[in-house]
């Protein structure tokens, strides 16, 4: 089962390794300059020891595992309580033996996808460790060539350490390759020669370490025990080495004294190994100011939504208010609106009723009758029906359509030449509206 897990973990950082750079950004998120910012601690190994760089005070390692280092750590922090240890986030300082360095060839890699690139093929550039590997490399090299310098260092080892330095209340946040720390010293006296070439000669008690920083890039890096130097082979190959490697600006480490004013963690962080502990410490606090921070733009947003109906929820009182004092003020008009419409209703049945104006109607139909005969005449409710003789009936039924007094003027029945029978209505008078006003069910 331990086995899975380790190859699941790896086939996962393979898998993101895939994803487009802001994609892969997105998921993990920036924790790694996060922690290095938060590193107020500074431990050393040198020679067996550990020191503390900020008091310079030192403690001997009883073993070499990682509990040994933790213990001395913890010893150096008496006089700090546990939630000081917690809040105070340190970085450990390792000699060279504890990384792996190997140079690859990738040829047009962007700097954006070298680190991806190199994860990928971990297997093939180290077959012979078959366990998960952390990585360590600046990204600019991809811009100043095909080869790359890697650093390399086991997952286990990171987070036994981790591990160690938690049960203590501390709060491992790096480790890093002490040998970076060799050219910070500029940084802090303000003359920036960080894009200047360096070789720095990292030397204790039993290795010996020869590196060269260019433009903050590890250039190259060759390690060499003492014992081996006894032979003059490894002694001279070793001196046509460092003969290789001159440079103008040359640091020699071969003191804990000369770490003590290197303390810039920020120099060279891209050469930090993050243990996943720690990183995932810093993106749950990540998470938890992106979740605080996107509540409150979620409630500024509402907020923001809510304006229109705050406003005419406002406005709405205001106009309710408004109307009521209106009502208020208009209670008299009311009621004597309403006293009038009472009387209508009362009196408007007589006082509508249509007037039939028969008076000018007769007269009306005298004249366009004349010289002709009208023998009968009906009136009810506007409609007038007559008949009577003539020799030219359909001549009436035309004068009849022609004068404005009368309307809809049809034969009623069947008309001879002697005959005639014809239905109108007063153009003034309308009884279907009346009916419809004050008898609308019949």
């Amino acid at each position: 089962m331990p086995s899975f897990a380790f190859d699941y973990s790896q086939w996962r950082e393979q898998l993101t390794a895939y994803l487009p750079a802001q994609v892969r950004t997105l998921i993990q998120g920036a924790s790694g300059r996060d922690l290095v910012k938060k590193i107020e601690t500074s431990f050393l190994l040198f020679d067996n020891k550990i020191v503390h760089l900020e008091s310079r005070e030192a403690v001997e390692l009883k073993g070499n595992g990682a509990l040994s280092i933790t213990a001395a750590c913890a010893e150096l922090l008496t006089g700090f309580s546990a939630d000081q240890r917690k809040e105070c986030a340190a970085v450990l300082l390792l000699p060279a033996n504890f990384f792996v360095a190997t140079t690859t060839t990738m040829p047009g890699v962007a700097k954006e996808n070298l680190v991806s690139a190199l994860k990928i093929q971990a297997d093939s550039i180290l077959p012979s460790l078959e366990v998960p590997l952390s990585l360590a490399i600046n990204p600019l090299s991809a811009t100043q060539g095909d080869e790359h310098l890697a650093l390399w260092m086991t997952e286990s080892t990171l987070s036994d350490l981790f591990d160690a330095f938690a049960e203590k209340d501390i709060f491992l946040a790096a480790v890093k390759p002490r040998f970076m720390n060799g050219n910070s010293e500029d940084a802090n006296d303000g003359n920036d020669k960080s894009d200047a070439k360096t070789r720095i000669l990292d030397v204790d008690a039993e290795t010996e370490t020869c590196v060269v920083i260019e433009d903050s890039i590890l250039k190259s890096l060759f390690h060499v025990r003492k014992q081996d130097l006894q032979q003059e082979v490894f002694q001279q190959q070793w001196q046509e080495t460092l003969k290789r490697d001159s440079s103008e600006s040359a640091i020699e480490l071969d003191n804990v004294s000369d770490y003590f004013s290197r303390l810039d963690v920020q120099a060279n962080q891209e050469y930090c190994f993050f243990p996943h502990g720690a990183l995932n410490a810093t993106r749950r606090t990540a998470q938890g100011k992106q979740y605080i921070a996107a509540a409150a733009v979620v409630i500024a947003a509402l907020f923001i939504a809510a304006v229109p109906f705050i406003l005419q929820s406002l406005e709405f009182r205001s106009l309710a208010s408004t109307l009521e004092m209106q009502r208020a003020m208009a209670s008299d008009a009311r009621q004597d609106q309403a006293a009038v419409v009472s009387f209508e209703n009362e009196w408007g049945l007589i006082s509508d009723f249509p007037e039939q104006r028969l008076r000018e109607a007769m007269f009306t139909l005298q004249n366009i009758l004349r010289p002709d005969t009208l023998t009968s005449m009906e009136v009810s409710e506007g409609l007038i029906k007559i008949q009577g003789s003539s020799n030219e009936p359909q001549a009436i039924l035309q004068r009849l359509e022609q004068d404005p007094m009368f309307t809809e003027v049809v034969f009623s029945r069947a008309t001879n030449n002697q005959r005639y029978y014809i239905d109108l209505r007063i153009s003034t008078v309308n009884f279907e509206g009346y009916m419809v006003r004050y008898f609308p069910d019949e």
